[in-house]
């Protein structure tokens, strides 16, 4: 066997391609390295782009982000919306809960909230929470040119961060700073909307305060309100009797106020009885029943109301008398008959009826007697299975010559579960569902 001498020549070749081998391979297994921290960074990004919420946001990124830097600590620091502070939420390692009021308590992280500036610690020498931790890494989250928080990674040996692992960090920051924004603005908008149904519930409430809710439905629904023409209802006018007169013994403060509490009591008495409450002018209240859903009972309706509407003011007058203050009669009229009705206006609504029988019913108020339920012939046929009726004649009205009218006492005796005859029995109720057979009782 022959040997062939190697020359030193060949030996320096050797050893260069070696090295070149060696390099190579390094420089291989740092670009895969990199080439898989890249990729995920960016399966953090797919993964906190699917949410709007911050909680599970960072929660995706206390999962992942160990994939990207071996760390001890990692937390991230965010504005408290609420107060203005500063928090710190830990996403992995020891629990920190802290607030900061101002950045100059907050060491490395309050410098680059400040400056805007990312920082890499290899030996920590100064205080803050993350203090105990000798390499850092503090990354600014910045979004529009406006600095939102920072994200902060921390271990306990030193020189453990380069700059390479900086850059990466900075990466997932610029993702993390998209989807904490969007995750503000989400957060907005829905504050915004919630704030738009706030004040879409009070329009609606003052709307249903002026119009009855079929009328409201209608009016938001097409912007019109269409009048309808109704074959029957009952039209109840009330009025104070020498109202003037006796409103000059009180101070404005004291008329709005017993106006106000004697109508909001009427107010009470019309819907439990299934009226709808029209206008107030003055020391007038006016009401209709059988509208806006038109029924077949809304002349006994109208009399229940008016009842309890004499009754209420035989105490309220009482009460006065008692204490000697000035104190009103009250007159009551109920006419029956067909009517037309609709909204009226552009910008300030009304709900309103038109016709004759408006006008004889504010005669049947006008020409009644003190303390008393004035009502007309037609209402009369269609109460007086109900009540104790007394008859006054033919009785002249202003513009309508003499008209039949009738006195109210209240509810018959037999069909009442009082001797005042105040309240209805179950004969009576059995009678007022046979005139309208699809109300459940």
């Amino acid at each position: 066997m022959t040997f062939l001498p190697v020359s030193i020549g060949s030996r320096l070749e050797q050893q260069d391609y070696q090295q070149l081998l060696f390099l190579s391979r390094r420089l291989l297994a740092e670009a895969q390295a990199l080439s898989s921290r890249i990729a995920a960074v960016n399966e953090i990004a797919i993964a906190i782009n699917r949410s709007l919420k911050l909680d599970e946001i960072l929660r995706v990124v206390s999962k992942q982000a160990k994939w990207l830097l071996d760390f001890e600590h990692c937390s991230v620091c965010l504005r408290d919306t609420t107060n203005g502070s500063w928090r710190i939420v830990t996403l992995f390692g020891c629990t920190v809960e802290l607030k900061f009021s101002d950045t100059t308590q907050m060491g490395v992280v309050g410098m680059s909230l400040k400056t805007g500036q990312a920082r890499l610690i290899h030996e920590n020498s100064t205080s803050g929470f993350l203090s105990e931790y000798q390499s850092q890494i503090i990354i600014p989250l910045e979004c529009d040119h406006r600095v939102l928080g920072t994200i902060n990674f921390a271990t306990s040996a030193p020189n453990s961060y380069t700059q390479e692992d900086l850059r990466i960090g900075y990466l997932l920051t610029v993702q993390l700073s998209a989807a904490i924004r969007n995750a503000e603005r989400f957060e907005e908008l829905n504050r915004l909307y919630f704030e738009l149904e706030k004040e879409k519930r009070k329009t609606d409430e003052l709307l249903l305060n002026i119009l009855p809710l079929d009328i409201a439905s209608e009016l938001k629904q097409t912007g019109a309100v269409k009048p309808v023409y109704y074959e029957s209802a009952s039209v109840l006018f009330t009025d104070f009797k020498n109202f003037t007169k006796l409103s000059e013994q009180l101070t404005p403060e004291e008329l709005v106020d017993e106006l106000d509490y004697c109508f909001s009591c009427f107010d009470q008495f019309i819907e439990a009885h299934n009226l709808e409450k029209l206008k107030t002018i003055g020391d007038s209240y006016m009401c209709v029943g059988g509208i806006p859903t038109p029924n077949k009972t809304h002349a006994v309706d109208a009399v229940l109301a008016a009842i309890n509407i004499r009754t209420f003011m035989e105490w309220r007058k009482k009460e006065k008398a008692y204490l000697n203050q000035p104190y009103w009669d009250i007159r009551i009229g109920i006419h029956s008959g067909p009517l037309l009705a609709g909204v009226i206006g552009h910008k300030k609504f009304a709900y309103d009826v038109w016709g004759d029988t408006v006008n004889t019913a504010s005669r049947m108020e006008s020409s009644g007697l003190t303390g008393s339920i004035n009502i007309s012939l037609s209402t009369f046929e269609l109460i007086k299975d109900f009540f104790i009726v007394e008859p006054r004649g033919k009785v002249n009205a202003k513009n309508k010559g003499e008209i039949d009218m009738y006195i109210v006492n209240g509810i018959k005796d037999s069909l009442a579960v009082d001797p005042t005859g105040l309240l209805p029995n179950k004969e009576f109720n059995e009678l007022y569902f046979a005139i309208q057979p699809d109300i459940k009782e």
